[in-house]
């Protein structure tokens, strides 16, 4: 019987995450996990393997999201929307969806096209480079400054301290939680100032922080914390998952020339393309969920009252019991339905937006260099948190 109160569980330092952290193929292990095991405790936490399982969980209204146990990017406030749960998660819902709408990114196409197509003819000319450097990292950070109207100067700061807070070192729990702090506390003193500078243009700028500072909610407006909490939330999304989507699905594609063929041979295979890597990949490979009440999910799975769950997407996306033959990746499914983005209430704010940059990335790339190579033997994976390519070396011929 597992304990109702446990100490909080980080699947940076323990559970699943830690047997896959630089694996290669991850996928493998999460598949035969749906397949064999369904559902398991692992260092206090319910692990959930399985497509349906986890679908019930994000979609019952008894169990809390992400922030059920409190904030946990080494900020003590709750982040907004991602750590609120219940009628406040939907009235901040109510602000932000709108402002993060299909129709509402792709106002950015152009200036992102534009910007990764100078990053690739930069590459090029110097006849290859590590892209996650080159290419992965600057397209989505750069994106993101000018989505909320940052200086371009301060793109290192953002880098070195989102690195500090998504990926912190260190060993334990107690490790993690202080050097995520030490991050979050610098962050915290920049976005005072940041927000200061703006409030001073507020007239003159257009961007998605002037608006939310133009906003009310409930008839108030926004407060200096309900605006940090954004941002801190924007951050994290901004600067790093679509980073990490873009490296591995880059590097698939690398991997792959036969299938890389496909697409060059038929553009319009690029949209379920994406959708369909993005399943296999699963950048994101978990997140937390905290029930609240006995939750039946049938054939004798009960999860108590009081239960920390780590929701595996990635293996729901490899799920067996699920999908048919989870393990190939086929651009022609009929219908491709993933947790890539989550699902339920906390389904992922920015989607549109990643979907709009990968896509974009990617047009660019097999635009300007279809026959790119890969040393497939230097490829580093680190898979906690995020799963991401660190180390792609690209060369151009």
């Amino acid at each position: 019987m597992q304990p109702t109160t446990t100490p909080r569980f980080d699947p940076r330092v323990s559970g699943l995450s830690q047997q896959v952290k630089t694996l290669a193929e991850p996928q493998l292990v999460y598949s035969e996990k749906a397949r064999d095991v369904r559902a398991e405790y692992l260092d206090g936490a319910l692990h959930l393997y399985r497509y349906e399982d986890i679908l019930t969980i994000n979609k019952h209204q008894d169990v809390l999201g992400n922030g059920g146990r409190g904030g946990s990017f080494g900020h003590d406030e709750k982040l907004i929307p991602l750590e609120i749960d219940g009628p406040e998660h939907k009235k901040w819902r109510r602000l932000l969806d709108p402002m993060f709408a299909p129709k509402r990114v792709q106002r950015l196409e152009d200036d992102i096209r534009r910007l990764a197509a100078r990053l690739i003819d930069d590459a090029r000319a110097e006849g290859g480079a590590e892209w996650y450097r080159a290419f992965c990292a600057p397209l989505p950070c750069q994106t993101f400054l000018g989505l909320v109207g940052a200086p371009l100067a301060d793109l290192d700061f953002f880098v070195e301290f989102k690195e500090g807070v998504v990926h912190p070192k260190g060993e334990t729990t107690e490790e993690i939680d202080a050097n995520m702090a030490t991050a979050g506390a610098k962050l915290l003193e920049y976005f005072n100032g940041f927000l200061a500078d703006k409030r001073a243009r507020l007239d003159r700028d257009d961007d998605v922080i002037a608006e939310l500072m133009r906003s009310e909610v409930g008839g108030e407006p926004l407060t200096q914390a309900d605006l940090i909490n954004i941002l801190f939330l924007l951050m994290f999304a901004g600067l790093d998952t679509v980073t990490s989507s873009l490296s591995c699905l880059i590097s698939w594609l690398g991997r792959n020339p036969e299938r890389r063929a496909e697409i060059l041979a038929a553009p319009e295979l690029l949209l379920p393309a994406v959708e369909e890597l993005m399943r296999y990949e699963s950048p994101v490979p978990s997140g937390m969920r905290f029930a609240q009440r006995d939750i039946d999910l049938g054939d004798g799975l009960l999860v108590p009252a009081g239960t920390q769950i780590n929701a595996f997407w990635a293996a729901a996306n490899v799920d067996p019991t699920f999908h048919e033959d989870p393990l190939r990746v086929d651009f022609h499914r009929e219908r491709i339905r993933s947790m890539t983005f989550a699902s339920g209430v906390h389904r992922c704010l920015g989607s549109h937006l990643a979907r709009l940059e990968l896509r974009i990335a990617l047009e660019t790339l097999l635009d300007r260099i279809p026959l790119y190579e890969i040393d497939a033997d230097a490829l580093t994976y680190n898979n906690i948190a995020v799963r991401s390519v660190t180390n792609l070396p690209v060369t151009i011929r």
